[in-house]
């Protein structure tokens, strides 16, 4: 589960999430017809979901973004386009709005999207401006009666489904800026607004997604959210809090899947020996196991975040669980053997729904290289789990054993029961892992601004390999305070064994890397190097 056991709020309201999806989701229905049935939409607004983090004034229940976070997770166990409805409603749907709009604003739109009678999307993305929103072409001028809006949003989920958008548009001269940004509130019969047929999507197809055209849109100028022209700020706040319930999701699709993985090892025999059995299977999914406990860990910590340490660690946790979703579902279709490429065991539509996520709120490769930077530019590392004293390593056999005799409904499910209490020798030992990482990582850093000095920030593959190895380091972090907290000596081996992994991955990003040259002249013959660069 992705809340920490001690979590009075979470609890409660995602055991009702259980009990509903149970009863009324059918993700392959949802699948087949491309849509979410009214029925279950209604349910969620019953539940209040809708509401979940909106103020309490305005109809809303005001939880916190971690409580948000444990419902995405548990709504992505069952089905990902549920998820995602909501989960972007709840985070770049209205999140702006919360946080940025006026008391005339709140007034007229949270009533209606707490109750659910109204969704929320949001819409920055356009043909040629993807991850790089400075390039926005859709524009907003003043025209003294109020402001003109004209061009085009692509891929904007809930678009079919919505009743307001929050749009990022260029809006030079706006408030005194030359080339300033602003987000703008946009509401479904505005006339000048054309919403796109729903796109056929790989995965997530119950989720809508569509494009908008603007033509000659008249808004009041009443409609600008925020700071006129302080969209690029407020975007930033935005996206932070949609990165981490998209990461919550991640979280739910890949729990899904292991326990899909221990169902099927504990009936599958192969060898004459019950697969759940085999050493190499085992191994496979302890680290698999250990694999979805960071990734619960980080999401959870990073969801509880200040809004300005959001900003920074939800681009880890972004990264570490989309890429660990997607490496998790592979894994259990693997141990599915033929099984897994069945559609009946659910595993494949599991693969078609998280694949986007390593592309949606931000291309991946994009958030690396602004991680990167922005381990750069930190004036003061933040606070450790690990301690630098704990030098211990003799008790990590011990841990690893015990998370190796494990069963597999005890891998795959965080409330089992525990094993046994960790001992002392084996925290240290854990400990004395992740500080080893993130020396690592310090090494790393450190080297490439002695190398490069100020025009490390010229050089975007070392900025994304340094970005690559600080989600490790946050993961392991994460995971090892969890572990600490609870004293479980099968989280602690998972640590121990997932920063193992995690030592290797870096080392293997501080090498050198092959020369540019040698790329170019791969690619001479299909990618030739455009003139003039």
């Amino acid at each position: 589960m992705l809340p920490r056991a001690d979590d009075e709020v979470s609890g409660p309201i995602i055991s009702q999430v259980r009990r509903f999806a149970a009863r009324a989701i059918d993700a392959r229905a949802i699948d087949r017809d491309a849509a979410i049935p009214r029925e279950v939409l209604s349910g969620l607004a019953e539940l209040g979901l809708f509401g979940l983090t909106l103020p309490e004034a305005f109809g809303g229940s005001g939880c916190s973004l971690a409580t948000a976070c444990g419902v995405i997770a548990e709504l992505a166990r069952f089905d990902r386009s549920v998820a995602v409805t909501l989960g972007l409603h709840l985070g770049l749907g209205t999140r702006g709005l919360t946080a940025f709009g006026t008391r005339a604003q709140h007034e007229r739109y949270l009533p209606g999207l707490a109750s659910g009678a109204c969704l929320a999307a949001f819409a920055a993305t356009e043909s040629g401006a993807g991850s790089d929103l400075s390039t926005l072409q859709t524009n907003a001028s003043d025209v003294g009666a109020g402001l003109r809006v004209n061009g085009e949003k692509i891929y904007v989920t809930n678009g079919g489904l919505a009743g307001l958008y929050t749009i990022a548009v260029a809006t030079p001269g706006l408030g005194g800026s030359a080339r300033g940004q602003s987000l703008l509130l946009i509401e479904r019969g505005d006339p000048g607004l054309q919403v796109a047929p729903e796109e056929h999507k790989l995965g997530l197809r119950g989720s809508s997604t569509t494009g908008l055209v603007f033509d000659s849109m008249l808004l009041p100028h009443e409609r600008v959210l925020g700071e006129a022209s302080g969209g690029a700020r407020e975007l930033g706040i935005i996206l932070s809090w949609g990165r981490t319930l998209m990461s919550a999701g991640c979280c739910g699709a890949a729990r899904a899947a292991l326990e899909k993985v221990a169902s099927h090892l504990s009936t599958r025999r192969q060898f004459g020996r019950p697969l759940a059995a085999l050493e190499v299977v085992r191994e496979q999914v302890a680290l698999l196991t250990a694999r979805v406990f960071a990734m619960e860990a980080l999401v959870d910590e990073v969801s509880r975040e200040s809004e300005k340490a959001l900003l920074v660690r939800s681009l880890a946790a972004k990264v570490f669980s989309s890429e660990g979703a997607w490496a998790i579902v592979d894994g259990a279709i693997q141990l599915h053997g033929g099984l897994g490429f069945i559609e009946d065991t659910g595993l494949a539509l599991l693969l078609r729904d998280v694949r986007v996520t390593r592309i949606f709120e931000g291309a991946n490769d994009v958030l690396l290289a602004h991680l990167g930077a922005s381990e750069l530019l930190q004036t003061s590392p933040p606070p450790r789990a690990a301690l630098s004293e704990a030098t211990a390593s003799a008790a990590l056999a011990s841990a690893a054993a015990a998370l190796a005799s494990a069963s597999p409904e005890a891998l795959a499910s965080p409330s089992a029961a525990a094993l046994a209490s960790a001992s002392p020798e084996a925290l240290a030992s854990a400990a004395a892992g992740a500080e080893a990482l993130a020396q690592q990582v310090d090494a790393l850093q450190k080297s490439l601004q002695a190398r490069f000095r100020i025009g490390v920030f010229r050089q975007p593959r070392w900025l994304h390999r340094l970005g690559a190895a600080c989600v490790w380091r946050e993961a392991i972090d994460a995971a090892l305070r969890r572990a600490r907290a609870s004293g479980r000596a099968d989280e602690v081996a998972q640590v121990s064994l997932l920063t193992q992994a995690a030592r290797a991955a870096v080392s293997t990003l501080s090498a050198e890397p092959p020369p540019r040259e040698l790329y170019d002249l791969c690619l001479r013959e299909s990618l030739p190097r455009p003139e003039g660069r």
